[in-house]
C-alpha cells in the first residue's frame, strides 16, 4: 500500500472506508477494521448521509448508533448530509477528495459496484465515485461484500475475523434503529461469516470477504508481512 517514506510499521497507516448509511460499514467489514485498529491502524469511516430516511424517527439517532459502534471496533466518524437516494456522483467525489485531502488515507474500502436491480441507488453511486477518485489518486481499494445479494461480487481477499466475532456482533447490535431488518439479525451475520469461511473450506472460524479493486505497495509492505510471521 502507499505508505510514508519513513512508515515501518502498520500504527502510521490510515483506512478510511466510504459508504453512503451508517451501518453499511459494520455489516461486511467491522472485524477486519477491529483487527486493524488493534494492529495500530488509524481507522477513519466517512458516512455520507445523515439517516433521515432511516427507520428511526429521532434525528441523529444513526450518527449516535454510528459512535457507540466505533468504540467497539476503534473506528471515528466523519459525517456528511447528502440526500438519501438523490446525491450524485460528482457529489461523493468532492466528498471523498476532501476527505482524502485530510486524512492521506493508504487504504480505501467502499460497497462493492452492483447492478441496482441487485443493490440500493446508493450504494452504487458511492461506489461508482470512491473507485473514480482512489484510481485517480492511485489509492488501493478494497469492495466489501453486499448485505444481501452478492451478485456481482468476487471476492478474493478473505479475513479471519473469528478472534473479534463478538465485537462485530457488538458493533452491528449498536445500530438498534435498523434492527428490524433481516440482514441486522444475529443468525444472518454468522451464517454469512460461516459462509465465507466454508468457501476457504475453513470448517471452523468466521470470515469478512472482500474483492481488491486494486493494491498499491512499496517495499515496507513486504518487510510489514515478513514480520508478522
Amino acid at each position: 500500500m502507499n505508505t510514508d517514506s519513513d512508515s515501518k510499521n502498520f500504527g502510521q497507516l490510515t483506512v478510511l472506508t466510504i459508504y453512503a448509511h451508517a451501518d453499511d460499514e459494520v455489516l461486511p467489514a467491522a472485524g477486519t477494521l477491529s483487527l486493524m485498529s488493534k494492529a495500530g491502524w488509524n481507522v477513519r469511516c466517512l458516512i455520507l448521509t445523515d439517516g433521515s430516511l432511516s427507520s428511526s424517527p429521532t434525528k441523529g439517532t444513526r450518527h449516535q448508533e454510528a459512535d457507540a459502534a466505533g468504540k467497539i471496533i476503534g473506528a471515528t466518524y466523519e459525517f456528511h448530509a447528502l440526500e438519501e437516494c438523490n446525491f450524485s456522483t460528482q457529489a461523493v467525489i468532492k466528498v471523498a477528495e476532501e476527505s482524502i485531502g485530510r486524512w492521506q488515507p493508504n487504504l480505501i474500502v467502499t460497497h462493492t459496484p452492483q447492478p441496482e436491480k441487485y443493490g440500493h441507488r446508493d450504494h452504487e453511486v458511492c461506489a461508482i465515485a470512491v473507485s473514480n477518485v482512489a484510481t485517480r489518486k492511485n489509492i488501493s481499494l478494497w469492495y466489501s461484500a453486499p448485505p444481501v445479494f452478492l451478485r456481482g461480487f468476487e471476492p478474493n481477499f478473505f479475513v479471519d475475523i473469528t478472534s473479534v466475532i463478538e465485537e462485530k456482533v457488538a458493533a452491528i447490535g449498536c445500530y438498534e434503529s435498523e434492527s428490524n431488518k433481516a440482514f441486522m439479525q444475529l443468525d444472518a451475520i454468522l451464517v454469512l461469516s460461516r459462509f465465507w469461511a466454508r468457501e476457504l473450506g475453513q470448517k471452523d472460524g468466521y470470515f469478512e470477504a472482500f474483492e481488491i479493486s486494486r493494491q498499491c505497495v512499496d517495499a515496507s509492505f513486504f518487510t510489514a508481512i515478513a514480520n508478522s510471521h
